[in-house]
């Protein structure tokens, strides 16, 4: 019965072929050294005795270096083709698990269905890991409010004589931001809640690529890029939570490499001087909408309730770290 090739076979031959080749070759680079040597010697011979034992000792190290020369092809190509192997195992792999992790989803959403029937329902907006690895990989959002978002940047000088100035645009993927609360049934218990907050922030900060479904709008590509919680007044059967996702795209080919080639710049071009960089905090003019003054114990949260303004908002307003908004300063609330 043949043994099943895992993961760590592939590897250890790759390593082993790869030895072998480092081998051939440093054996063939000895005797092709000495090759060259013998003929330098066999150029500098003066008697017909020295030249006729240096054309014998040629002739040997000519068949020693073309048999390791012989052997170095064909351990490379051994390499090689350990190389693609391993590759190729990887991908069949990685596929498997593809496989699996969407079994895994059916099963999930069978589970959902099942654990919380009344949101299932009701549509509740819910977020799942796209390749999700266990049964617990999905958190249910009972929404208070949700929105979505796409901004469209555009160049504030022009880029070349008889464009209008606002010429060229950069849109930004679609932003959706879901405010409202985790839990809400009678049989939900905090330490529960924060373990599917957790799992918010960990698919988060690992740019987990992340599915969206139900409420109004849904994404089947997007990853969460902004994660909240309040715990100022925690109940035992809700955390209110403000999350936000942005829709992302595969890459279709790889990034062109920069050409090597030297280019040539016509003189007299480029003589004018640099415009100061624009949009910093301190030498932006305030945009229009409503400023405070931030106060001891104020926080996004805290505006996010009062304003109504969400939170990811806040932080692209603004640029403040979350816990330490600083106090007598400026900050945009709506």
């Amino acid at each position: 019965m043949a043994t099943k090739k895992t993961l760590k076979s592939y590897e250890t031959q790759v390593t082993k072929a790869k030895t072998g080749y480092n081998k051939a070759k440093t054996t063939y680079d000895a005797n092709n050294k000495k090759l060259g040597e013998l003929k330098t010697q066999r150029a500098k011979a003066k008697t017909t005795s020295e030249k006729n034992t240096l054309d014998k000792k040629i002739k040997s190290a000519t068949q020693s270096t073309k048999k390791a020369k012989g052997k170095v092809t064909k351990t490379k190509g051994t390499y090689n083709k350990a190389k693609s192997n391993l590759a190729a195992f990887k991908k069949s792999q990685a596929a498997e698990r593809r496989k699996d992790a969407l079994n895994t989803k059916k099963k999930i959403i069978a589970k959902m269905q099942k654990d919380k029937p009344g949101y299932w329902k009701a549509g509740r907006p819910f977020v799942i890991p796209k390749y999700p690895r266990s049964l617990s990989s999905y958190v249910y959002i009972d929404n208070t409010s949700e929105s979505e978002t796409v901004t469209t940047d555009l160049t504030t000088n022009s880029i070349a004589p008889g464009q209008y100035v606002n010429h060229y645009t950069q849109t930004s993927p679609v932003q959706h931001q879901i405010d409202g609360k985790l839990g809400g049934s009678l049989i939900s218990k905090i330490k529960g809640l924060k373990e599917q907050f957790d799992s918010l922030k960990r698919w988060s900060t690992n740019g987990t690529e992340m599915e969206l479904h139900h409420g109004q709008r849904s994404s089947n590509h997007s990853v969460l890029t902004s994660v909240a919680a309040n715990f100022d007044a925690p109940r035992d059967n809700a955390v209110p939570v403000s999350v936000a996702l942005e829709d992302v795209k595969w890459a279709k080919s790889e990034i062109s490499k920069k050409s090597s080639k030297k280019t040539t710049t016509a003189t007299g071009t480029n003589t004018g001087k640099k415009s100061a960089t624009k949009g910093t905090r301190s030498n932006s003019k305030p945009k229009a909408g409503k400023y405070l003054t931030i106060k001891k114990g104020d926080t996004y949260w805290g505006y996010h309730v009062s304003f109504g303004t969400s939170i990811a908002k806040l932080r692209s307003w603004n640029g403040f770290p979350d816990k330490a908004l600083p106090i007598g300063k400026k900050i945009r609330v709506k």
